[in-house]
């Protein structure tokens, strides 16, 4: 059976990691707000995923965004994407969003942050919320 859509690839396009040179292992606060993009003419649907990450002793923060390209074997509409989805696609993109959060502190001499697995179905309803026709405009 062919799929309906296929990940097509990512772009981090905002990235901004703050941390103290001391640090001492504070507990991670994790925010997601996803966003959906349908673009009709090239049958694709951008999921943009902005992750801010921060301890709660202030030592680290970081603000990632990133744009996830799904492409789509027919026209899609909102009303016929299915839940399925809007479920997987954030689950499909967040595993680059945490290996670059922790691929960047690694390299920045320190030690990495490794933001824990996480179970992202919460995030269906506000991604239906938040899905638009057309490329996304920059905010």
């Amino acid at each position: 059976m062919k799929s309906k859509f296929k990940f097509n690839g990512f772009q981090i396009i905002k990235s901004l990691i703050e941390r103290s040179p001391v640090r001492e292992q504070g507990e991670l606060d994790i925010k997601i707000i996803p966003s959906g993009y349908i673009v009709d003419e090239s049958k694709t649907f951008l999921l943009k995923l902005e992750v801010t990450v921060g301890e709660k002793n202030n030592r680290f923060s970081a603000n990632v965004v990133t744009l996830g390209i799904f492409e789509f074997e027919d026209i899609i509409k909102s009303e016929n994407i299915d839940s399925y989805f809007y479920i997987n696609a954030p689950a499909i993109l967040f595993p680059y969003i945490r290996a670059y959060i922790s691929a960047l502190t690694t390299l920045s001499g320190l030690e990495a942050i490794n933001i824990p697995v996480m179970n992202l179905t919460f995030l269906e309803k506000i991604l239906k919320e938040n899905t638009k026709l057309g490329p996304p405009v920059k905010d």
